[in-house]
């Protein structure tokens, strides 16, 4: 089982990924289309996106916590399809508590949660890799 300090070192590391992203995204909308963003909203962006990112985070830690296959120390780790499936999940879990926002209907609403988790799984499977290194990075660290 991972510690809670684990599962919540997943959920920050994740929700920095899924934060990027959205930035990434936030860019090109107001590089191509400025008037797309209004003043004042990029502050609304933090406020609604970092803690779904933090919940989704936290989610995604739990459920590989709890899926977690015990295996030999220093093994790879789950396969990338398990982590991205991890990462799926957790993403439509946590969407789940965003349905009744604003005031365009439950169907545009869902649509948006299954847009939200198509990219939390592209936002794990940009985490992974990165996770990966950290760990093999504090690993060598603690053996020399």
């Amino acid at each position: 089982m991972l510690t809670l300090k684990r599962v919540l070192g997943i959920g920050v590391s994740w929700a920095l990924v899924w934060l990027v992203c959205w930035t990434l995204v936030a860019a090109v909308s107001g590089a191509v289309d400025p008037d797309s963003i209004d003043p004042g909203e990029g502050w609304m962006f933090f406020l609604v996106f970092g803690p779904m990112g933090v919940l989704t985070g936290i989610v995604f830690g739990a459920l590989l916590s709890w899926r977690r296959q015990p295996g030999a120390p220093g093994a790879a780790g789950p396969a990338l399809i398990v982590v991205v499936g991890n990462g799926l999940l957790a993403t439509a879990l946590v969407q789940v508590l965003y349905l009744g926002h604003g005031d365009q209907g439950l169907f545009a609403n869902v649509m948006m949660a299954l847009l939200f988790t198509a990219i939390g799984g592209a936002v794990t499977a940009a985490w992974l890799p990165a996770e990966r290194w950290w760990l093999g990075r504090a690993l060598r660290r603690a053996q020399n």
